[in-house]
């Protein structure tokens, strides 16, 4: 308990520290809190059907082989556990990776094209899956990371059309950003028709590949911002 509890008091601290520093939401959205409370459910509904069975299997057992009182602590600790973990730890990790990304790039804005009006900066190109196995990631598209930074003195409304390219300089996808409104000075990641609005910014990609990005070639444009 001293452990969960310090757990708790250290992310509190952190989710604080982000969303005043960082502007990000303390919490996540609405629709990513609804998934995890419905895998959390999906647990202990699974469970509990189990421990129903056994116990009507069981009936009259030893407590030392089956006690349903433990069980179903047991089962509700574990659920606690699962519904902790995706509401508050996972977030945490994704917001504490979403503002490293955010650091490099803001730094790599600040080493290219510093007399541009605006950058494009290139983050990353990666899978997000479990690997547990050799194939396991075979199948899974690679997340790309695209930042634009306005480095004018005034607000503006910039789009950016991207051509990501593989190691052998071939074509991978050619994709528009959303027209996306930055204050001066400003940095934010590239939104674009397959980034999901179910999703808190920090869990956002630009767009998917079949195959990792390794360069790209870019043209944007801006106006006033309306």
């Amino acid at each position: 308990m001293a452990v969960l509890l310090a757990l708790v008091l250290i992310s509190a601290g952190l989710n604080y520290y982000f969303s005043d520093t960082y502007q990000l939401s303390f919490f996540q959205n609405g629709f990513e809190s609804k998934v995890a409370i419905v895998v959390s459910l999906a647990f202990l509904l699974v469970v509990s059907i189990i421990n129903v069975i056994t116990s009507i299997l069981f009936k009259g057992a030893p407590k030392s082989f089956h006690n349903p009182k433990v069980a179903w602590v047991v089962t509700a600790v574990l659920c606690g556990t699962i519904l902790f973990f995706t509401l508050w730890v996972y977030p945490l990790a994704e917001k504490v990776s979403y503002i490293n990304k955010v650091e490099n790039a803001l730094a790599q804005s600040e080493e290219q094209q510093a007399d541009e009006e605006i950058t494009v900066v290139f983050m990353s190109s990666e899978k997000e899956c479990f690997r547990t196995s050799t194939n396991n990631c075979t199948n899974d598209t690679y997340k790309n990371a695209f930042f634009l930074k306005n480095n004018l003195d005034t607000q503006k409304e910039v789009q950016v059309r991207i051509r990501a390219l593989d190691s052998d300089e071939n074509e991978l996808k050619v994709i528009e950003s959303d027209l996306m409104t930055l204050e001066a000075g400003e940095l934010q990641l590239v939104e674009t028709e397959e980034s999901s609005d179910l999703e808190s910014i920090w869990s956002r990609t630009s767009f998917e590949t079949d195959k990792r990005v390794r360069s790209y070639e870019s043209l944007f444009r801006y106006r006033e911002a309306e």
